[in-house]
């Protein structure tokens, strides 16, 4: 089990990811023999029994419950909450002047937010919609509007109208005023396409373990990124958070495919017979989290004899949720946690305590 840091540590902690030493350093590779890794993972703090009755069941509330109300508002998150889950699930990215938002997508897509006006008077980058996140400022995002319309594709979402952009501390801010001690936080580094194990990997992972010590709730979040050198610098500067490792399947891990991955950190899947838990194993990681469909018996067998839980996404539907939790999953990231909850209830299972909260 991890030992929790100090208030003191925290603070050196957080002191040292300004340096520039950490910002140069880079994330190592893994070895295939990692027995130090299979028992570290048998004994992190997040290890969850897979016997369901135990009140253990991991529901997690992907981007707040994208399927029931905005993505990753403010107003998601304080739903699910008074919805009850174990779990906030949520995507980060790295403003231009270093604030950690929480937003999925790379470049502000039209779709899901409009422009209303320039964040100063005359901003030659207005309008704002198209532009990549990391080229913005936390002014320039703040204007824009996120709650518009309802999202292609989720007939059932509730338009959060007039929605802004959230920053990480406010959903911790948000969890804190609700006094909800029993929810965690799922955070994910999201690295743009084409640059893993980039600089901004880099900041994007210090910023993001800064704003989780800093509001105090390294005991109750894990990092997850489908970019591994994010798990691997995140190992390294900050060794008590949890990590998950995110997966999309065979052919993103490159199985089959000769040679080292970007997305893995620099490692061959391949060096591990093709096993995702195998690989995540022996690089020290304490989850795997899979694309729903990629799931198999196996897979899930692999993960147990290794001590890691298996929580697999997006799984939307009432019969792929029954047939997960049939097959022995750990817990389940769902754009529909309501839905969730009922097939939780309807086996009987605990299910995780609700909290008021306001937005």
């Amino acid at each position: 089990m991890r030992t929790p840091l100090t208030a003191v540590a925290a603070a050196a902690l957080i002191a040292s990811l300004a340096s520039p030493a950490v910002a140069a350093s880079t994330p190592e590779a893994g070895s295939p023999s990692s027995n130090a890794a299979t028992t570290k993972a048998a004994e992190a703090t997040t290890a969850i029994k897979t016997n369901e009755s135990n009140g253990s069941f991991d529901l997690q509330a992907h981007r707040g419950g994208r399927g029931e109300w905005t993505e990753e508002s403010l107003a998601a998150f304080a739903n699910s909450l008074k919805l009850g889950v174990s779990t906030l699930e949520l995507d980060t990215h790295l403003t231009t002047d270093g604030k950690v938002i929480v937003w999925h997508d790379d470049t502000i897509q039209a779709d899901k937010c409009r422009d209303t006006a320039p964040a100063t008077p005359g901003d030659a980058q207005y309008p704002y919609v198209g532009d990549r996140v990391a080229e913005l400022s936390l002014a320039q995002i703040k204007t824009l509007d996120c709650g518009f319309t309802q999202l292609k594709g989720y007939p059932e979402q509730d338009v959060i109208e007039g929605n802004r952009i959230a920053e990480l501390k406010d959903v911790f801010q948000l969890v804190r005023d609700a006094d909800a001690k029993k929810v965690r936080f799922n955070i994910e580094t999201k690295v743009e396409d084409g640059k893993s194990g980039g600089e901004g990997m880099v900041a994007l992972t210090k910023a993001v373990v800064t704003e989780i010590y800093t509001a105090g709730m390294a005991g109750r979040s894990t990092v997850q990124s489908f970019d591994w050198s994010s798990l691997n610098l995140t190992k390294k500067i900050a060794p008590q958070l949890p990590l998950v490792a995110l997966s999309s399947g065979d052919a993103w891990l490159e199985v089959g495919k000769p040679g080292a991955s970007p997305n893995l950190g620099g490692i061959d899947i391949d060096t591990y017979g093709g096993s995702l838990a195998k690989a995540a194993a022996a690089q020290g990681y304490d989850v795997i989290s899979p694309a729903f469909s990629s799931v198999t018996p196996g897979m899930i067998k692999d993960a147990h004899e290794l001590g890691l839980p298996v929580i697999p996404w997006t799984v939307n539907t009432t019969a792929d949720m029954t047939r997960l939790m049939d097959l022995g999953v750990d817990g389940i990231i769902s754009d529909y946690p309501t839905r969730l909850r009922t097939v939780l209830e309807e086996r009987g299972l605990k299910l995780p305590k609700a909290y008021p909260a306001k937005v």
